[in-house]
């Protein structure tokens, strides 16, 4: 995700429902994958002159990491590397969850710009061989969470269709996945979890 993103009504529906999730889960932390990419913010103008935003404006209203700050007894942490190549990402982001993972059980929250890859993917998804890594690392009873936008502009039905994507993407049982929303506040997105299920 983009800092720029950051604190807008989606976070109200992604946050709100990540923690009913890890409640509902008796998760101990929930560990946020940003797919982190750095915006440069423009200057302000003070009559004919431009003057940079300060650090501490730009902290103050655009930190990813401040959720880190949320009063809960739930323990969240932001994996806030820039993504640039994806392979050192992944190994990197996978350290971050098996670091956290032996204080309990976890929500793992995948964070890009838009969601899962479409034809032609870029920064602003999760591959879906990445999603199904993600999956792999994380423990039995552990949540997977991923944050998608909605993928048309057409009017047409799209939520179950990448809900399935994902399911598929994971390897998850048919029907697993399970879906938040905040629709009322932001209905042009959704997320996506699983619980994973100790399996024969």
């Amino acid at each position: 995700m983009k800092n720029c993103w950051y604190a807008d009504n989606r976070d109200l529906v992604k946050w709100s429902a990540l923690v009913h999730i890890a409640n509902m889960n008796s998760a101990s932390c929930i560990l946020q994958i940003a797919y982190f990419r750095e915006h440069s913010f423009p200057n302000v103008e003070l009559d004919t002159q431009e003057k940079v935003l300060p650090e501490e404006v730009q902290k103050h209203f655009r930190d990813i990491k401040n959720i880190e700050n949320l009063s809960l007894p739930i323990k969240i942490k932001v994996f806030d590397e820039v993504l640039a190549d994806r392979k050192q990402y992944l190994l990197e982001a996978k350290k971050f969850i098996f670091r956290y993972s032996m204080e309990g059980r976890c929500v793992v929250f995948l964070d890009p710009d838009t969601g899962l890859e479409p034809t032609k993917p870029n920064l602003r998804h999760v591959l879906r061989k990445e999603a199904n890594e993600f999956w792999k690392s994380i423990k039995i009873d552990d949540v997977l969470v991923l944050y998608q936008h909605q993928t048309n502009k057409n009017g047409k039905p799209w939520e179950e269709a990448k809900r399935i994507e994902f399911e598929k993407a994971i390897g998850a049982p048919k029907g697993s996945v399970k879906v938040g929303r905040g629709p009322k506040l932001a209905n042009d997105v959704v997320l996506f979890y699983a619980i994973k299920a100790n399996t024969p």
